[in-house]
């Protein structure tokens, strides 16, 4: 009995000295989609490729109005305006697709500097945070359940948005 009571107390007093691990968690996309300077720097580059797209929207109107201009060649069978109309169709079709596909890589290549860029605030901040406040381990991603008491994504939106102001 006594060795019972002695291994009790030992396990009492062991946990007693032991030390408690801060965790936190953060969900990044919410951080990401609730920082004004994202959703700034997002309207900035949507309006710096809205002319560009516009005047591709127009070269789409334009490539469709061809196509009823062939189709209706095509109904009176001129083969030669047809097939003047066919490789014109084709050209303003090829064009199309290359003006498109640069103008995504452009936008989505600044998107992503923009994203790498935010991701570095939200790195540098996790650190500031993990450092001011003795976080042992702050996680994110791949969670299947965190409380609201290690969920710091808010502290993290805060601590950025007061950074920037």
């Amino acid at each position: 009995m006594r060795i019972l009571v002695l291994s009790f107390l030992a396990l009492l007093s062991l946990s007693a000295y032991a030390e408690t691990i801060k965790i936190g968690y953060i969900d990044t996309e919410q951080v990401v989609n609730n920082l004004p300077q994202y959703q700034q720097s997002i309207d900035q580059i949507s309006k710096e490729f809205e002319p560009k797209k516009n005047e591709l929207l127009d070269l789409f109107r334009h490539i469709e109005l061809l196509r009823t201009k062939v189709n209706a060649i095509n109904n009176t069978e001129n083969i030669e305006d047809l097939q003047i109309e066919l490789s014109k169709l084709a050209l303003l079709e090829e064009s199309f697709r290359k003006e498109t596909e640069f103008w995504q890589d452009a936008m989505n290549n600044k998107k992503i500097k923009l994203l790498q860029k935010i991701e570095l605030l939200i790195n540098s901040t996790i650190n500031e945070l993990a450092i001011s406040e003795n976080y042992d381990l702050i996680l994110y991603e791949n969670v299947a359940f965190v409380s609201d008491e290690v969920n710091i994504t808010n502290k993290v939106i805060e601590k950025i948005q007061k950074l920037t102001l």
